[in-house]
């Protein structure tokens, strides 16, 4: 190399008498983090992250162990700067992820509720020479480094003889030195990764993040059921799992889902992308209860190993401990995870307000009118039992909400209610993260109260950062404010913490829908009927999806396929498509009006469909009158006025 080509970085380097300039980075598991070149790799490869993220990654490492506050975290990471403190968990979750082999997220980082974060895994200061150049995993010989250095801003002109003579003498041998010793470092370096990647299979996985279904439990005698057992017992397992490192455990919600499924373990697993299924069945006979849980390995398809617990029936909750304590840890070990011993906390200690409880739960997790009813019906009972169950009372505010969500004329007795059952379930624990999501909902939707709204869904979400339904409320409340990017970001979030429920899919299909992102919006509401062929709810979307894009064709075919799946008549679909083919969508709005104004007359409007079907005809002070009674009852749809494609024509007005 020439000495008109010396880069500038060496001459000063040279010029501050060869100062020691290794950097300091930071290894921990398959990582590397370099602090100075701000760059994450994973086995030599490079991880790409955003610069705040790796801002908080950095300082997380650097202080690893300890509890780092949010405020603390917030100023420095974003110092003289105002940002949404959502920021934080955000960023956050988008570190689990990445770290993670997979999208389900990580362990990496400890949330400590209404603290902080906590960096938990082990780190090691390493040093790597400043002249290493990032090789991204490939080769790298002397002659690229050289190569690299080649393309470095050239020395200005020297201003005397001397002056250039004494910088050849000073250049030549130290740029010697760090080309060798660059190489030296190359080859090392290759030698370790090699050495790193060939370890023997189980040492290499004993670190990595696994993921884990446990399904509800099944009983040997079919007419001995009990939901006790058979939800319960998950429901315990769950929350003790869930607390543990390095292991992401799917939500009651989803493994509730399977409680009267036959569907086959591993089948559930690739659904509900994990690693691990937790099967288990379980026999009462003679005052004793005998359970057998499989960890089969999806993948593989095997049974990895099984745990069995067998002792007198003390009761549930002595029992939830007895499992918890025998077969939790158990499995925890088969795993490498390293035990703990929280106790799993109980909302009432009345065994029979807890069963209605998980009934409830399991009926609101359903669509449909009637569950949500049914629901509501097991709240009250267990709430009746146990008058201070606050999670009860949580789930019995979402279900009248649901009912609210229907269009029905009854909607504002529906919030009433919802709104009496969130503020005892507050008033009995404000650390409760699902009452907040309800709250958050009824603020935004009944009572308008916007800023309120989203504090109680920022507040849900720093008390469980992995709750779906967190995620997902807030997602649909950003959207309903025009903040697209940041709905998409939130409802990616409950994607990926329940990547099995249709409903998230759904919901992003349908912000995506308001964002006028008409084909991204159409593929994810066509994987959502993958999902649930019977979910009607993505097909109106649908139709909604090729409406906003213009293309009239699609929209009624998928109008049609809605019929069908409604069951109706085939003369009855046969008369829409005679209607389509004479008179357009224009023909299809006139006899879905008069079957509105039908109902409308027995005393069951739905003013927001009614004033819907009123745009599409160009019917805009019709539309505004029906608005306005949408909006009096508190419809579901009245909040989203400013972002529904359908009232573009309305804006003026």
């Amino acid at each position: 190399m020439s000495f008109e080509k010396v880069p500038n970085f060496l001459v000063n380097l040279f010029d501050a008498e060869m100062k020691s300039s290794d950097k300091h980075s930071y290894r921990f598991k398959s990582f590397l983090l370099d602090a100075a070149e701000r760059q994450l790799s994973r086995d030599n490869e490079l991880v790409q992250l955003t610069p705040k993220a790796f801002d908080v990654l950095v300082y997380l490492v650097e202080h690893g162990g300890h509890l780092i506050e949010k405020d603390e975290l917030m100023n420095a990471c974003w110092p003289d700067s105002f940002v949404d403190e959502v920021n934080l968990p955000r960023t956050i979750h988008t570190l689990r992820r990445t770290l993670g082999e997979d999208d389900n997220g990580n362990k990496f980082i400890e949330t400590v509720p209404t603290k902080g974060y906590r960096f938990v895994a082990k780190v090691d200061e390493v040093s790597v020479p400043a002249t290493q150049i990032p090789t991204n995993g490939n080769d790298v010989s002397t002659y690229a480094v050289a190569e690299a250095l080649e393309f470095e801003v050239r020395i200005p002109p020297p201003v005397t003889d001397k002056t250039v003579a004494q910088r050849v003498t000073r250049a030549k041998r130290p740029v010697r030195i760090i080309l060798f010793t660059v190489g030296f470092l190359t080859a090392v370096s290759l030698i370790f990764l090699l050495s790193f990647n060939f370890r023997p299979a189980s040492s290499a996985q004993s670190s990595d993040v696994k993921s884990i279904a446990v399904l509800p439990l099944k009983s040997l005698t079919a007419g001995n059921r009990d939901p006790l057992y058979e939800l319960g017992i998950a429901d315990s397992l769950i929350l003790k799992l869930s607390s543990v490192k390095g292991l992401v455990v799917r939500p009651f919600s989803a493994a509730s889902r399977y409680s009267d499924s036959e569907q086959d373990a591993v089948a559930v697993g690739r659904e509900q992308k994990v690693d691990y299924v937790l099967a288990s069945n379980y026999q009462i006979a003679d005052g004793k209860i005998r359970i057998t849980s499989q960890l089969i390995n999806v993948q593989t398809a095997l049974i990895e190993d099984v745990f069995k617990v067998e002792q007198e029936d003390p009761g549930i909750f002595l029992l939830q401990d007895a499992v918890a304590a025998n077969i939790g840890q158990a499995l925890l070990k088969r795993l490498n995870r390293e035990p703990n011993n929280l106790l799993t906390k109980r909302y009432t200690s009345n065994e029979e307000a807890y069963r209605l409880y998980l009934l409830g739960t399991t009926m609101a997790d359903k669509r449909g009118r009637k569950n949500a009813e049914k629901a509501i019906e097991y709240f009250e009972q267990a709430v009746k039992l146990d008058p201070n169950y606050a999670s009860a009372y949580a789930g019995m505010a979402n279900a009248h909400t649901a009912l609210a969500f229907t269009g029905r004329d009854d909607a504002s007795e529906h919030y009433l209610k919802a709104k009496t059952a969130i503020e005892r379930a507050l008033a009995l624990d404000d650390n409760l993260a699902e009452a907040h999501t309800y709250s958050g909902e009824l603020k935004w939707v009944c009572e308008w109260d916007f800023a309120g709204a989203e504090r109680e869904h920022k507040r849900a979400i720093e008390l469980n950062p992995d709750s779906s339904a967190a995620h997902r409320m807030y997602a649909l409340y950003l959207s309903s404010m025009g903040r697209f990017e940041e709905s998409i970001a939130e409802i990616k979030l409950a994607v990926d913490l329940e990547p099995a429920l249709a409903l998230n899919h759904r919901i992003y299909g349908g912000i995506l829908v308001y964002a006028r992102r008409y084909d991204e919006a159409i593929a994810r509401l066509k994987q959502t009927l993958e999902m649930d062929p019977d979910f009607i709810e993505a097909y109106i979307w649908l139709i909604a999806a090729y409406g906003g894009k213009g293309d009239d064709d699609q929209a009624f075919e998928w109008f049609v396929k809605l019929q069908t799946k409604r069951e109706e008549e085939p003369d009855k679909i046969q008369i829409w498509k005679t209607v389509y083919a004479k008179s357009g969508w224009r023909g299809i709005h006139e006899r879905q009006f008069e079957a509105a104004r039908e109902a409308e007359k027995k005393g069951e409007p739905n003013y927001t469909q009614l004033a819907n079907l009123s745009v599409d005809l160009d019917r805009r002070e019709q539309a505004i009158a029906y608005l306005e009674m949408a909006m009096g009852k508190r419809q579901w749809g009245t909040v989203f006025l400013n972002v529904t494609p359908l009232y573009d024509p309305l804006r003026i007005d």
